[in-house]
């Protein structure tokens, strides 16, 4: 104890960047969103943790506390890094600190949304069920369409799904079925080309020469990049690729086949699935142009776009192209090798062929 008192005399600490306090059962609930830790604290405890906005030696933090015995103020400052409410520099903590003051530009709100809900844990199968009879008893789904009651009714010509584009949309199913069988590469090939592939390129004076896609993009800053995991793919060594959209090609990450489950909230049927895209979104892009917090929503938005026309033209060539956010993060970033504060994994697609039912 003796030891570990004497190293602490030389640690600096400050308070993390990322805590947010709400209140419970009439004491204040602090959560650092960036660890997803949370513990309950006291009003002097808030009062102490918002005078650290600098690093601090140990000793500095006994002067706010004078009447209070040293090594009981040593304890609770231990419980508040061991919540990681306080850092110590030279910690990987404090590096993931500092990396998201630098890095992250839409503050606390957006900060907040997107990091609390990584990794989370997911339940399926039976489970899953069982949980959406409770749902039901507990009270009914509200209706999932709306109907105009009113007198001024317009009635809109029919939609005719025979021909394009609606024949095609018309067809689009989530069919998590997969029969295992391998896909050809010149579907994945435009399948991603249809998300991601770069077009063309318009000048601006300010903004510089910009990427153009076959989605739409806030302000044309192209936050995403395209991965894919090839399981069963014609021509393609299983592994993780790294979707080139200017020169239309791919790049191997990571070599080899891993479990599926793991990765994508521990769902089986993508197990058989030929191909599995992921849309990284790299927020430094966006970040740049827009430093409002609702930018994270754009950058959103833009993922069910991408996502959208992969499906369309995995539908085309016959291929069931399924969405999903359920994701273990850190598991899918480590494979990818990508910086998880300013870039993030938002949406996937599990690809392959449709198992033919029985009927």
């Amino acid at each position: 104890m003796k030891r570990r008192r004497r190293d602490a005399a030389f640690m600096r600490l400050r308070r993390a960047a990322t805590l947010a306090v709400t209140f419970q059962d009439g004491r204040a609930a602090v959560h650092n969103f960036l660890t997803r830790d949370n513990f309950t604290c006291s009003a002097e405890c808030l009062e102490f943790l918002a005078r650290l906005d600098d690093w601090h030696g140990l000793e500095g933090l006994f002067r706010y506390f004078p009447g209070t015995e040293a090594s009981s103020l040593v304890s609770q400052i231990e419980e508040l890094i061991r919540f990681n409410a306080l850092v110590v520099a030279g910690t990987v903590q404090a590096e993931m600190d500092d990396k998201y003051r630098q890095e992250w530009q839409w503050g606390a709100s957006a900060g907040f949304f997107h990091f609390s809900i990584r990794d989370t844990r997911f339940i399926t199968g039976k489970p899953a069920r069982a949980l959406m009879r409770k749902r039901r008893a507990w009270r009914l789904s509200p209706k999932l369409y709306k109907l105009n009651d009113r007198t001024d009714v317009v009635k809109l010509p029919s939609a005719d799904t025979g021909k394009e584009p609606l024949s095609l949309m018309r067809k689009r199913r989530s069919q998590r079925q997969f029969d295992g069988k391998s896909i050809p590469l010149a579907a994945l090939s435009d399948c991603l080309f249809s998300g991601n592939g770069i077009v063309g390129y318009i000048g601006d004076e300010d903004f510089g020469r910009l990427p153009l896609t076959m989605t739409p993009s806030g302000g044309a800053r192209n936050p995403f990049e395209l991965y894919v995991y090839a399981q069963n793919v014609a021509g393609l060594k299983p592994g993780f690729y790294h979707y080139g959209a200017s020169r239309h090609d791919l790049g191997l990450v990571r070599a080899g086949r891993v479990a599926v489950p793991p990765m994508l909230g521990t769902q089986k049927w993508p197990s058989k699935a030929a191909v599995i895209v992921f849309l990284v979104a790299h927020f430094s892009r966006t970040m740049w142009k827009y430093h409002m917090p609702m930018a994270y929503r754009v950058v959103a938005m833009e993922a069910g776009f991408i996502g959208q026309n992969i499906a369309l033209t995995a539908t085309h060539h016959g291929l069931s192209a399924v969405p999903s956010g359920a994701l273990k993060d850190s598991l899918v970033e480590s494979y990818l090798d990508i910086p998880p504060v300013e870039s993030a994994v938002l949406l996937t697609l599990s690809i392959g062929r449709p198992k033919i039912q029985a009927s």
